[in-house]
């Protein structure tokens, strides 16, 4: 496993959720501490915090109970790195690379892949700034100082993409329309430092999505939106899409997953999936294939999945992936235009589903 898969393997995992399947007791993002012998009452009211959103957990009195989700599995059964990395392929073996543990890579090369790996220290969670109920209310004060896209380059990217303004105010797109006014506001009402920990400002001290107007908002079922994700609407910029730091909490639109029996169309990126709600098609997005995380299983309940992803080997790849993911789940997926290929109104190599439905690139 190389060090960005390791990367993508972490992604894609739960810490609450492996801290739970170890046994261990999370109430409210807090379970109690691995050496409560060093503890007042042996721990009684539980000490270690975890960041879902950053995949790390701390203790507040022990400085070294701290660490990753491989860390938590090395602390808890006081084993090494690489047998808490084996565990985790052996409990969630679909999201490791080639679909099983032993399909990653030959013996003598995985054998020197762990020893790199293993001599790696592990990162450490960072006390920020900010509690994470404050961090999300800087979010949500931030997208509240967001323009509507209604008459700005934003809305003519959209219309060129035969996305309209039904769907951009059902989903409350925003965009940045005066980077500078902005970028004032923000410093004038909150700290530098606070900025750059919740991932709006850059180390520079100003607002990262410069190039980035086109705001999306990931709603949950208040439609409230703790996270975001930022589109350049200048075809040069590279990357097109910014995320907002921190794990990605929800698959886009999650409204979609109401547990009622039916289909429901899965896309990789926000724009196809805004493309298929144009069409009144329900439909929810991942920014990427390595994001999905099996804790949103369940957000799947009752129903049967559409993979609708891009058509090219890449694409190729990420539906295979899901597929496993899906299926070890009991949930019964298809492939969007599969044994329809010979038709002329099938997608085209390279194409994705907004290529399809006549947007442009």
């Amino acid at each position: 496993m190389t060090e960005e898969e390791l990367k993508q393997f972490k992604a894609s995992l739960s810490i609450t959720a492996v801290a739970k399947s170890l046994g261990l007791e999370v109430v409210r993002g807090k379970f109690r501490c691995f050496c409560p012998n060093r503890h007042v009452h042996g721990d009684r009211t539980p000490s270690v915090s975890i960041s879902e959103e950053r995949g790390y957990f701390r203790c507040w009195v022990c400085e070294d109970v701290r660490g990753d989700v491989i860390s938590l599995v090395q602390k808890f059964k006081v084993c090494s790195f690489s047998e808490a990395l084996s565990y985790l392929r052996e409990t969630y073996p679909f999201l490791s690379p080639g679909g099983s543990p032993a399909a990653v890579a030959t013996p003598s090369k995985a054998k020197n892949q762990v020893e790199n790996l293993e001599e790696a220290p592990p990162e450490t969670p960072v006390e920020g700034p900010v509690t994470e109920d404050e961090r999300k209310k800087i979010i949500l004060n931030f997208l509240k100082m967001l323009s509507p896209v209604d008459n700005t380059p934003a809305a003519t990217w959209l219309v060129g993409r035969r996305i309209y303004k039904p769907v951009w105010d059902r989903m409350l797109l925003r965009t940045i329309d005066d980077y500078g006014k902005l970028n004032e506001m923000l410093k004038n009402t909150y700290d530098k430092e606070v900025l750059q920990y919740v991932g709006l400002f850059n180390e520079k001290g100003n607002l990262k999505f410069y190039k980035h107007p086109l705001i999306f908002p990931y709603l949950d079922p208040q439609r409230r939106a703790f996270y975001f994700q930022s589109r350049a609407i200048d075809s040069s910029v590279v990357p097109k899409e910014m995320n907002l730091r921190g794990t990605v909490p929800y698959p886009y639109n999650m409204s979609a997953l109401d547990e009622k029996p039916g289909w429901v169309y899965l896309c990789e990126g926000v724009v196809d999936t805004l493309t298929f709600l144009g069409q009144k098609i329900e439909a929810v997005g991942i920014p990427g294939v390595r994001s999905f995380k099996v804790e949103w299983l369940p957000l799947f309940k009752n129903k049967n999945v559409v993979l609708c992803m891009d058509k090219d080997n890449a694409g190729r790849e990420a539906t295979a992936y899901l597929q496993d993911v899906f299926g070890n789940a009991g949930i019964r997926t298809i492939v969007l235009g599969e044994g329809m290929e010979h038709l002329k109104s099938s997608m085209k190599e390279g194409e994705d589903i907004n290529d399809w439905f006549g947007g442009k690139h």
